[in-house]
C-alpha cells in the first residue's frame, strides 16, 4: 500500500506514470516496446500476468537487468529475452522485484486500509547489478488536502552493504521498523550493525540470498543498517 501510495504522490508532483510500460524504465531496448501484456506498477514491480484462457504458463520479457522473484525474494537474472514460467496457478500473477530498488512495505496484512497503517513497516532493499538500490515512502494521513495533517517523506539508500534512511518525518506514523529484508546477499555476514552499533538480531538464508534484520525501532527518524 504505501509503494502505491508513494507511486501516486509522484505522480502528482511530476507526472511519472503509477502503470508503466517496460520501455518506460528501459528506453534502449527496442524488445521492450511493442509489450503490451506486462507493465511496471509503480518503477519497481513488474508485473507479468498470465492473459491466455486456461493456461497455467507465460512467456515473459526480462531485460537485461537483476530481479527478484516477489514470492520467493531469490533473485533470477533477466537476459534480454523470453523465458517461460510453467506450473503458474489460477490464482497467482508472476511478479518480480526490479533491482535497484528499496521498497517500503509493512511487515503484516490486514482486512482494511486502517488496519495496515497500524502495521510496522519493513524495508526490502533489492540490489542492482552494480550493487545499489534507491527508493522513496511518502505518508501522510491520507485524509487531508494539500499535506494539511503533515508528511513524512523519506529517502532509502543502499551501496557498500549499508542502507540508510533519512528525510522528513512531518507525519507520525505511529509505528516502528520492524525489519530490513537484504536480498541478494550472495555470503553469509560476518557482521551486522545498526545505527553504526553491533546488531545480533539478524537471520541468513543461503538458499533464497536472504538477509533479515530484526530492527525494532520507532519510525520517527533515521537510521541505518549494514551488513560485512
Amino acid at each position: 500500500m504505501d509503494y502505491i501510495y508513494t507511486a501516486f504522490h509522484q505522480a502528482h508532483v511530476d507526472g511519472t506514470p503509477v502503470v508503466q510500460p517496460l520501455w518506460f524504465q528501459y528506453p534502449k531496448d527496442p524488445a521492450t516496446f511493442p509489450i503490451d501484456l506486462q507493465f511496471l506498477y509503480g518503477d519497481s514491480i513488474l508485473v507479468s500476468p498470465v492473459t491466455e484462457d486456461d493456461a497455467t504458463s507465460v512467456s515473459i520479457y526480462l531485460p537485461a537487468d537483476t530481479f527478484y522473484d516477489f514470492g520467493t525474494l531469490a533473485p533470477v537474472r533477466g537476459e534480454g529475452k523470453r523465458v517461460v514460467l510453467d506450473d503458474v496457478s489460477f490464482t497467482e500473477i508472476p511478479v518480480h522485484i526490479r533491482g535497484g530498488a528499496v521498497v517500503p512495505m509493512r511487515v503484516a496484512s490486514a482486512m482494511t486500509t486502517a488496519g495496515v497503517r497500524e502495521k510496522d513497516f519493513e524495508f526490502v532493499v533489492a540490489p542492482g547489478g552494480d550493487g545499489r538500490a534507491t527508493g522513496r515512502l511518502y505518508v501522510d494521513d491520507g485524509v487531508s488536502e494539500g499535506e494539511g495533517g503533515g508528511a513524512t517523506e523519506v529517502r532509502m539508500e543502499f551501496g557498500e552493504g549499508e542502507l540508510v534512511v533519512r528525510g522528513e518525518f512531518g507525519y507520525g506514523t505511529g509505528v516502528g521498523v520492524a525489519r530490513v529484508r537484504f536480498l541478494g546477499v550472495w555470503d553469509p555476514p560476518r557482521r551486522v550493525w545498526v545505527d553504526g552499533e553491533a546488531w545480533g538480531g539478524f537471520w541468513y538464508d543461503g538458499d533464497r540470498k536472504v538477509l533479515d534484520v530484526r530492527v525494532g525501532l520507532p519510525f520517527d527518524r533515521g537510521f541505518s543498517v549494514g551488513f560485512a
